[in-house]
């Protein structure tokens, strides 16, 4: 089967949602985080880029044969990707642990999560890679799921199975919709991602697969940055406060995003209130003024001297290229 790669034009709103978590405990010495692949695309496509909705299929064997079934260990700051495993075998590398991946199986790869592969030549199945945002989207409503589905799974199953009979129909369907041109083709790619993924979250809660826990430290403490940058999208914060509130010192946490992403912490905040504030312009029609007092700018020149900084565009230019 080929490659498919697709888009989704998606309003997104985001809200935070969740209780606020703080590390406790002792500070761990301030090292310099090794450097971790990072893929702004899929593996190997280092200059790929994805807009939001980004979703994109492909066969297991596509990617793994190039690479001799060996995938080097690295992660999508963006992107979640599940593996749906027909045949074969392998084992799935997360930093110091290796997991065995026995046929027929699931595996479920959020963002930011380190992982490699080592596969048997006979492999077969499946991958699908979607974004973040087309995630939050389609679950918008439902923060729970979102949060289970959240964490790096393998989901086994008996052969057969009845369940898997279910993805495997699913699977196929979302393989037909992507390699077809129809009516209503966003509608029904996001309907079938929820049902498959909601099979996975009901999965969780009947079977309790246990999530295989991260020992990676820096990327543990990049994906609580994040965290706490989308729950407190809405109010001011220094990255010294966000480095406190993760019980390291700011040198350490830019250094973490320095390793992962390339950028400081500053930038990582920016862009994640320039995106905020790209959906507002997009999708609302609130002023320029109350889209700059929603993300906590108490001038409205800052927030559009900062918005032309990253875009080249000033907000009223942005809002009128979109529409």
């Amino acid at each position: 089967m080929g490659i498919v790669t697709f888009f989704l034009n998606i309003p997104i709103i985001k809200h935070p949602d969740g209780k606020d978590f703080r590390p406790t405990g002792k500070a761990p010495p301030q090292l310099m985080p090794s450097k971790l692949l990072n893929y702004k695309g899929l593996y190997g496509d280092q200059q790929q880029p994805f807009l939001e909705g980004f979703v994109h299929h492909e066969s297991l064997q596509t990617r793994s044969e190039r690479y001799n079934w060996d995938i080097g260990e690295h992660l999508h700051t963006d992107l979640y990707q599940a593996f749906i495993i027909t045949s074969g075998n392998g084992l799935l590398i997360s930093g110091h642990k290796k997991i065995a991946l026995k046929s027929p199986c699931i595996l479920l790869i959020p963002n930011n999560t380190l992982h490699g592969f080592a596969f048997q030549s006979n492999i077969c199945g499946e991958v699908f890679t979607f974004s973040e945002s087309f995630f939050e989207h389609i679950f918008k409503n439902a923060p729970h799921v979102r949060h289970e589905l959240s964490r790096l799974r393998q989901y086994s199953f008996e052969s057969p199975s009845a369940f898997f009979e279910e993805v495997l129909f699913l699977k196929d369907k979302l393989a037909g919709e992507l390699n077809a041109e129809k009516p209503e083709k966003q509608s029904a790619v996001q309907l079938l991602f929820q049902l498959l993924l909601l099979g996975l979250y009901r999965a969780s809660l009947d079977s309790e697969p246990p999530a295989i826990q991260s020992d990676n430290r820096t990327l543990d403490y990049f994906h609580s940055f994040q965290k706490r940058i989308r729950q407190s999208i809405y109010e001011s914060r220094s990255v010294s406060g966000y480095a406190k509130e993760l019980n390291i010192t700011t040198v350490h946490l830019n250094r973490i995003c320095r390793a992962l992403v390339q950028k400081s912490a500053l930038q990582v905040v920016h862009e994640y209130w320039i995106a905020e504030a790209k959906k507002y312009l997009r999708e609302t029609a609130y002023s320029i003024s109350e889209v700059s007092y929603f993300l906590d700018f108490k001038d409205p020149a800052h927030f559009s001297k900062l918005f032309k900084k990253h875009t080249g565009l000033t907000p009223g230019e942005f809002r009128k290229k979109s529409g």
